[in-house]
């Protein structure tokens, strides 16, 4: 087969830039947000965890976000400028103004959360457990009458549209002593859209739970 070759000025992909586009691209580094946020559930593949005491099997979510509904903001003193503590600006999740929400759109919606929702194990913690059942029935996967729960009815989470929290969470290194953190999704961080059919639309790539 022939090499297909262009000239530059045959090539017609204008596009025009807002500011707000403009502002988002000033760094593209990715940070998971802290905040809560309208998601579809777009894929949910079976993968292993690892825990001190046991291994299990895990449905690992991706979840785009499709609306920023609070997002963590520097609070702002009467005077509109960041209220400061210990030489830090002060923040908290709270709603997007009307002013900001372009911008904030352009920065966070099209990023994706994830989240691993341990699949049954005899070793468990009661809590587990409960959020397991939690998460299914935010998402659809099953009814609040639901008598049982099997590992390939987590197939049915893409395409679901759910409510999702993020928060931040903070650990002490054991190897070196420094204090990390990073962004996950809060342990009850899930809120079912009212309306939405259980299940959501299917996706065209069906994961596959069959052998759970």
């Amino acid at each position: 087969m022939s090499e297909v070759t262009f000239n530059w000025d045959d090539i017609d992909v204008d596009e025009e830039i807002t500011e707000e586009e403009q502002a988002a691209s000033e760094s593209i580094e990715m940070q998971t947000p802290v905040g809560k946020f309208l998601c579809t559930i777009i894929d949910c593949q079976p993968v292993e965890k690892s825990f001190s005491q046991y291994d299990c099997l895990a449905a690992h979510l991706k979840m785009r976000i499709d609306e920023v509904i609070q997002l963590e903001q520097p609070v702002l003193d009467k005077d509109g400028k960041p209220l400061m503590r210990n030489g830090e600006p002060v923040r908290k999740v709270q709603d997007v103004d009307k002013k900001d929400r372009a911008k904030v759109d352009a920065m966070i919606v099209g990023q994706f959360l994830f989240d691993d929702i341990t699949l049954y194990h005899h070793k468990e913690k009661d809590a587990v457990k409960r959020r397991r059942l939690f998460v299914a029935k935010q998402i659809g996967i099953i009814t609040p009458n639901a008598q049982g729960i099997t590992g390939k009815d987590w197939q049915k989470a893409p395409g679901s549209q759910v409510i999702v929290t993020t928060e931040w969470n903070t650990w002490k290194d054991k190897n070196t002593d420094e204090i990390r953190k990073n962004v996950r999704v809060e342990w009850s961080g899930y809120k079912k859209v009212e309306g939405d059919s259980a299940g959501g639309t299917k996706q065209n790539t069906e994961p596959d739970f069959s052998n759970i």
